[in-house]
């Protein structure tokens, strides 16, 4: 495992780190995805299962853990805190605020009331006086408004309780280019893969120039990059990618082959999709979700892989800038 430096912050950060959606098991949410109640995770993880990937990964060089209130209702957060109670090593855990559910509904509400009473929430479920890293989780423009949740966040800070604050940002690169402004951000996650790279452009670049440590998310696009799908899988119910578009999906899977001259008999088309992240100037960590050990071992060995071949990366390039050969849905 290689080690960076998160910004301004001056944590040594795992270059892979874990992404703890999937170990708060699988549950259902009312209008997130419809009216009904729909899947909002991923895998049916059980807490020993997701103790025992934590353990693994921390016996081999892991100490950065992404999280949020909303994964699992909160389990994900209770699992780390169950996973992390008694071990030695230096962990970093970073969780969000404003995105939660309430009687099984999906609630995104960026107020300063709820960044308060969301940080002792998260405070209490991960066993801890100060927490780590606190993100606002992705608000759209508008739903941002006058920006009181950072301020509360700022305030929050100043008083002690969170080390290090900052931005889950959404797709819109003006946005979050806006909020960098600021000054306020210790901390940047961003979403961005080989299949997604429109941050790479000009917020990766802002985010170096001021010193913030960066956080990639979703660096395997779903898992549509990990080379395990392709047009007739069928997700399982309590899996949220179950009720997106067909045509989504197939679009997904056809972009990703075409990243198929990317595999070879040291690197899977998963590991190179992690070294083409890892590329970038700017980025700190990449936080991969992981369901097991064995996943979250494919993802960690990224660190150790040879990186991309300029042609490589000329290749990669051209096939964003064609959409993969993909008419635009």
């Amino acid at each position: 495992m290689q080690y960076r430096q998160l910004g301004k912050t001056g944590i040594s950060v795992s270059e892979i780190g874990l992404g703890a959606w999937e170990l708060g098991g699988s549950y259902y949410l009312r209008d997130r995805s419809s009216a009904n109640s729909d899947p909002a995770g991923y895998d049916d993880v059980s807490a020993d299962e997701a103790t025992g990937t934590i353990h693994w990964g921390l016996e081999n060089g892991l100490n950065f853990i992404d999280t949020a209130p909303i994964y699992g209702d909160g389990k994900s957060e209770r699992r780390i805190a169950r996973a992390l109670k008694g071990r030695p090593e230096q962990v970093t855990v970073e969780t969000k605020l404003c995105v939660y559910a309430e009687d099984g509904r999906y609630r995104r509400v960026f107020t300063r009331e709820v960044v308060l009473a969301e940080l002792e929430l998260s405070r209490q479920r991960l066993g801890v006086d100060t927490i780590d890293i606190d993100l606002l989780h992705s608000p759209s423009r508008q739903e941002y408004g006058n920006g009181e949740s950072l301020d509360a966040l700022r305030e929050l800070k100043a008083r002690g309780k969170v080390r290090w604050i900052g931005l889950s940002a959404s797709y819109d690169t003006e946005h979050t280019l806006e909020l960098l402004d600021t000054g306020a951000l210790d901390v940047l996650q961003i979403p961005l893969s080989v299949l997604r790279p429109e941050m790479a452009d000009q917020v990766l670049p802002e985010a170096h120039r001021r010193n913030v440590g960066v956080v990639v998310r979703e660096p395997l696009a779903n898992g549509y990059l990990t080379g395990a799908l392709d047009e007739n899988t069928q997700f399982k119910t309590d899996d949220q990618r179950s009720v997106w578009p067909r045509e989504r999906h197939v679009a997904n899977v056809r972009k990703s082959r075409a990243l198929d001259f990317l595999v070879r008999p040291d690197r899977s088309l998963a590991q190179a999709s992690l070294a083409w992240i890892l590329a970038q100037p700017g980025v700190s960590t990449v936080i991969a979700g992981s369901a097991n050990r064995q996943q979250l071992e494919w993802n960690m060995a990224a660190s150790g892989v040879l990186p991309l071949t300029a042609d490589e990366l000329a290749r990669v390039a051209e096939l964003q800038r064609t959409n993969f050969g993909v008419a635009p849905g």
